[in-house]
Formats: C-alpha cells, structure tokens, sequence
C-alpha cells in the first residue's frame, strides 16, 4: 500500500513541477534580470515549456 501511495506521490510532484516550473524560470529570469519584465501569461509559460524543450533536446550523453 505504501508503495502505492510512494508512486502517486511521485507522480503528483513532477505534475506540480511541470505545470509551475516554466513559471518559476520566468520568475527567475525577471528577478535576475528587471528588465525584462516578462509578463506572467499562457503564453509566456507556452513559450517557455519550448525553450525548455529545445535545449533539453540539444544535450547529448555519451558514455564510453
């Protein structure tokens, strides 16, 4: 049962991360940079999740 419930945890802890974490880069990103006063909308979260994409997609592992 536990490890039921260790999974759903799991599960619900990498939802929460995908949902908010492009809107915690853009809060980073205007904190370290004023500037840019990047607004907090559907769309920037959008276009946030693709440039979180794009660059996890550059990033190669090779092992010996």
């Amino acid at each position: 049962m536990l490890k039921g419930i260790g999974i759903l945890v799991v599960i619900a802890l990498v939802a929460v991360l995908i949902v908010f974490g492009p809107f915690i880069t853009i809060w980073a990103m205007n904190t370290l940079f004023p500037a840019l006063a990047i607004p907090y909308t559907f769309e920037t979260w959008c276009a946030m999740v693709l440039i979180s994409l794009y660059i996890k997609g550059n990033v190669s592992y090779k092992s010996k």
